[in-house]
């Protein structure tokens, strides 16, 4: 008997001591940047977990930081947008991840919310925000959130299984080892404010072949998955129950007194080509007009911004294909801006950029812009693609092989068509 009481507190000193290790391995290499601990060069001086859970990563960032400023959105928002810009109260933080949908945002809002210093939030949008996302597209961490789905903060309790979760778990010991071998490698960098680094995608249109070759990759994607059944019931159902999320964030804003400023996204001439080639136009527009209406009924004032016309810097020459040299100034590739022009946009919001050097790059849109500007945008979409053949054609093919469009009535209008009216006329 007293043998075997021997051994089960040997074995219990034994694990305590193995979990005591573990939690010290994660403490000290911290591959969320979490703790306030000595930062080694070639142990821990880069918080590489968030390559592989940046969602993880950027939830515990927010009760950390406890931000007064945010920003809201997919990848564009999370590598464009600095938050450290002039115009946003400090401390910010940078919430875009790579690939979120609305229900993502949402939930990511009120997690900061939660946090009592929200006082501005800057949500970068883009129409497959709408998109409904397969549940395992979501990957919210749930056993690190400090609030419910509702928003509410559920309990002391959480924050104790937290540390636990990022001390202990299989999780954060897999991602503290990855970080400590990679930290002398060319992977991507997320920095304190929450932004990714745009080095390593840089290298990645560089072994992608160029900007033109990376572009096809991105539109490619695109056309094969997204948005592909927009007239099914299922979608309408899907897209109005997303744009209830939308809502809520827009009251939540009004019934805090947060600064809201709602940014659609520069994308690419090309990229605005690739939803006329797929049919979508009539679907973007609705979906912008749709915006402006939840905007316009808020009872506290919320900017809606455009910046996704063609325009200047929008419609920037695209290398030849298999020129790898040529470098862009202003997209790696067709989806994706860099942070230059993600200033130049911040800089509108806030009121002090001029239009140069980016004429034409952005309107606000209000009940007396609304319809010009939808106008607009075909108007200069229909000679961008008049003047652009190699690029036409490229994304005609890639739309036929993956069974979209057709584009020859080009945006689904015909000439002459009212592409828009005031929805609250």
């Amino acid at each position: 008997m007293d043998r075997a009481g021997s051994y089960i507190r040997l074995l219990a000193l034994f694990t305590a001591v193995l979990a005591l290790a573990l939690a010290a391995f994660n403490f000290i290499v911290d591959p969320y940047g979490n703790f306030d601990v000595p930062r080694i060069a070639g142990v821990n001086e880069l918080a590489l977990g968030f390559n592989h859970r940046p969602l993880l990563g950027k939830s515990l960032a927010v009760s950390r930081i406890r931000p007064a400023s945010i920003i809201l959105g997919n990848s564009r928002a999370e590598s464009a947008y600095d938050a450290g810009h002039w115009g946003f109260a400090e401390p910010a933080y940078n919430l875009g991840t790579g690939g979120a949908g609305l229900g993502q945002v949402r939930r990511y809002f009120l997690e900061a919310l939660a946090t009592g210093r929200v006082r501005q939030v800057l949500l970068a949008t883009d129409l497959t925000m709408f998109e409904p996302l397969p549940d395992a597209q979501q990957r919210i961490p749930d056993p690190v959130m400090l609030t419910d789905e509702s928003g509410r903060l559920a309990g002391g309790g959480r924050k104790w299984r937290r540390l636990a979760f990022i001390l202990l778990s299989g999780t954060t010991s897999s991602d503290s080892w990855w970080s400590l071998r990679h930290q002398r490698d060319p992977v991507a960098i997320y920095l304190r404010s929450g932004v990714r680094e745009e080095s390593y995608d840089e290298a990645q249109v560089e072994r992608q072949g160029g900007h033109r070759s990376a572009s096809l990759d991105t539109e490619s994607v695109f056309l094969a998955t997204s948005l592909r059944d927009v007239t099914s019931p299922v979608f309408h159902e899907s897209y109005e129950t997303i744009f209830a999320q939308f809502r809520e964030i827009v009251a939540v804003s009004a019934q805090h007194g947060i600064r809201l400023d709602i940014v659609i996204n520069p994308i690419h001439a090309r990229h605005s080509y690739v939803y006329a080639a797929a049919g979508l136009w009539p679907v973007y527009e609705k979906w912008k007009s749709d915006l402006w209406v939840v905007a316009a009924q808020s009872p506290r004032p919320v900017a809606l911004w455009d910046f996704s016309g063609v325009s200047e810097c929008t419609a920037e020459p695209m290398p030849a294909q298999g020129d790898a040299a040529t470098k862009m100034r202003w997209y790696r590739e067709s989806g994706h801006f860099r942070p230059r022009l993600g200033k130049l946009v911040l800089d509108r919001v806030f009121g002090r950029g001029s239009e140069h050097p980016c004429p034409g790059l952005g309107r606000r849109l209000e009940a007396a812009t609304l319809v010009g500007t939808l106008a607009g945008q075909r108007a200069a979409l229909k000679r961008w693609v008049a003047t652009h053949p190699i690029d036409v054609a490229e994304i005609d093919a890639l739309a036929r092989r993956y069974g979209r469009g057709p584009s020859s009535a080009l945006f689904g209008l015909g000439e002459g068509q009212q592409v828009a009216r005031n929805p609250l006329e």
